[in-house]
């Protein structure tokens, strides 16, 4: 599959020469938004690419109305989320639609915890803008990957969170474009910079044991939200517990996701293969060893995250209550497939 860009979508203007830099720059009266919006019903994997920018401006449209949050011109948001659009890379997972499911996982989620009644605001703006932008420009490989083959990105960055920092210098490098911070005091885009920092970091996986640790620790005497800094953590959290949530979503919609990340695995392997590399991922082709690793990855990374936040938000039960569902059916279909292949073992040698 090729790496080339998301083309900008001149319909979105519909006409238009030029939008006010009011709220309407975020507007497309055009288009008829889904009933199931801010909900996990809603399956972005059924959106064509054209309408995803429409959807992310309207996450952050009824942001701005929300807050009246006047700290950003509108027009340059929307000019934004458009260049950010455009970075996304046609891979399989990691993709526009990967960041819009993100995006839109984190508002349900600050949302349910009551985080919108009760963070600083300018933080909040910088969580959405991180969801969004957590990986821009991802390759569609690991950073495994790119120590190996000693990418220009692990040169750049020696080695350390190198896709991480990819997204981060991207997402700054648009701000600046962009002029998102125009209207920021220092102190505010300060506290804005280091949101987004921590919260696009803290989806390297290499810290996912110590944020579950750290959530082990916080369920004893909870966060105190009057510190910034801990705001500010308790966003990175929120942040890693939807880029890894795919099992809060419903069976059909979290195996789709899952499928997808599949074929990046499969598609690297491969050209590790081409590289004379030993590839990181080992029968992706397999159903068997599908379904059982992703039975591994809601066992080992996914659930026992989402056990500790749930013991702090327990407004996530439902989320919690839908991973161990698709546990057991990951364990039905696996099942399934076990009883195919025995069927089948036992055939050719019947033969």
């Amino acid at each position: 599959m090729s790496n080339r860009k998301l083309i900008r979508i001149p319909s979105f203007n519909l006409g238009r020469q030029s939008p006010k830099n009011d709220i309407t720059a975020l507007e497309n009266k055009h288009v008829t938004l889904p009933e199931t919006l801010f909900t996990y019903d809603l399956n972005i994997l059924d959106l064509e690419g054209w309408f995803l920018p429409i959807l992310i401006m309207h996450i952050f449209k009824t942001f701005l109305v929300r807050f009246d949050y006047q700290k950003v011109s509108p027009l340059a948001l929307r000019e934004f989320i458009i260049d950010v659009c455009d970075s996304y890379l046609e891979v399989p997972y990691h993709n526009l639609h990967h960041a819009t499911n993100i995006l839109h996982i984190t508002y349900i989620l600050l949302e349910k915890c009551e985080l919108f009644e009760n963070l600083n605001v300018d933080i909040l703006f910088a969580t959405l803008i991180a969801a969004l932008t957590h990986d821009i420009g991802h390759p569609g490989n690991n950073n495994t990957f790119e120590i190996n083959t000693f990418s220009e990105l692990a040169t750049k960055y020696n080695d350390l969170s190198i896709l991480e920092q990819h997204h981060c210098s991207t997402t700054f490098e648009l701000i600046k474009k962009n002029s998102l911070n125009a209207i920021y005091t220092n102190e505010e885009f300060c506290i804005f910079r280091k949101t987004i920092l921590r919260c696009i970091l803290g989806t390297d996986m290499t810290h996912h044991k110590s944020m579950t640790e750290y959530l082990q620790k916080k369920k004893l005497n909870g966060f105190d939200l009057s510190n910034i800094d801990e705001q500010i953590k308790l966003c990175e959290i929120l942040v890693h517990s939807a880029d890894i949530g795919n099992p809060i979503q419903s069976s059909e919609i979290c195996e789709e996701w899952a499928e997808l990340v599949n074929q990046e695995f499969s598609n690297q392997s491969i050209k590790e293969t081409e590289l004379g590399l030993k590839p990181s991922f080992q029968d992706t082709n397999c159903k068997l060893s599908f379904y059982s690793n992703e039975m591994k990855y809601i066992i080992h990374i996914c659930k026992p995250y989402w056990s500790e936040l749930v013991e702090i938000f327990p407004q996530l039960s439902n989320e919690f209550e839908m991973i161990d569902k698709n546990l057991d059916y990951y364990n039905r279909k696996y099942e399934e497939c076990l009883s195919v292949d025995e069927k089948n073992q036992l055939s050719r040698y019947s033969l």
